[in-house]
């Protein structure tokens, strides 16, 4: 049994601000340090509960975050980018996927550093008319390759927005209660890694068990992308396949889940070139 953890950084045990998640921030070696604390719990938590081998995807900003120095046997790393399928490439033949140290979707209240991929760009995502963020968003691109999303970690809110979506089945791990962006209500790393390995380990057994089903859509796959502002939209509507839906709101309609991934990173490409620009 393979096991497949997707790692970002901003629902990490302790990490509360961009300072400590940013490459550039004053304390990034701090968001460094929780990363590998979560991961390291993870890993064991996976192994133990029967996974053979482990698929740690380094899935935080420049996704070079990961010491790969501190990964035992057994474990192999997807690290650096620009990867085709981003925060879940290499999921594919995978039993079933881990998100460690996630976040909630933007615009989340009471949600710790919330955003969808770009925070200075992306305002909302929808497909086929439900809202979801990088953890909705990221089971799709896993549950079309048959991967289902097993268990998830970060923040109270990210929880509950996980659960929703996937359903109960999957393990939800809070190791903090977000009080605003930037604020919140922190586990102790003890106690966090006692929680991320007991829930990992529950989720790799259940997977064993044949517990769990990949989150899937109906084709077509209808993606709506809002955007910060219109000088943004004007951009990306120049991606192929953009409808105009609103002044700041694209549209675009594929057969295929994982071109979703590269329409929705080339519209953040796009905009990204407006940023600062008026």
């Amino acid at each position: 049994m393979k096991i497949y953890i997707s790692s970002d950084m901003e629902g990490c045990t302790g990490v509360v601000s961009a300072a400590q998640a940013d490459p550039g921030g004053q304390e990034y070696s701090f968001g460094r340090v929780m990363q590998l604390h979560d991961l390291d719990a993870a890993v064991k938590g996976a192994f133990d509960g029967g996974a053979e081998r482990v698929i740690v995807n380094d899935a935080h900003g420049s996704m070079t975050n990961v010491d790969i120095s501190r990964l035992g046997r057994g474990v192999r790393l997807v690290s650096g980018s620009p990867k085709l399928l981003g925060m879940m490439e290499e999921v594919g033949g995978c039993g079933g996927a881990v998100f460690l140290g996630y976040h909630a979707m933007a615009g989340t209240e009471k949600a710790v550093l919330d955003h969808s991929y770009d925070k200075q760009t992306i305002y909302s995502l929808s497909v086929n008319g439900r809202k979801m963020g990088e953890a909705g968003f990221n089971a799709l691109l896993a549950g079309v390759q048959d991967v289902p999303v097993i268990a998830v970690s970060g923040d109270c809110a990210l929880c509950i927005e996980a659960g929703s979506l996937l359903g109960e089945n999957v393990e939800t791990i809070p190791v903090k209660e977000g009080l605003a962006h930037a604020a919140a209500l922190c586990l102790p790393p003890e106690e966090s890694c006692e929680k991320i390995y007991a829930g990992v380990k529950r989720a790799a057994e259940k997977l064993k068990a044949g517990e769990f089903s990949p989150f899937t859509m109906e084709a077509p796959y209808v993606l709506d992308v809002g955007l910060a502002n219109t000088m943004q939209a004007d951009a990306a509507s120049l991606v192929p396949g953009a409808v105009r839906i609103a002044p700041r709101a694209l549209r675009f309609e594929t057969e295929d889940a994982l071109e979703l991934r590269r329409v929705l990173y080339s519209v953040i490409a796009s905009a990204s070139a407006q940023k600062g620009a008026f």
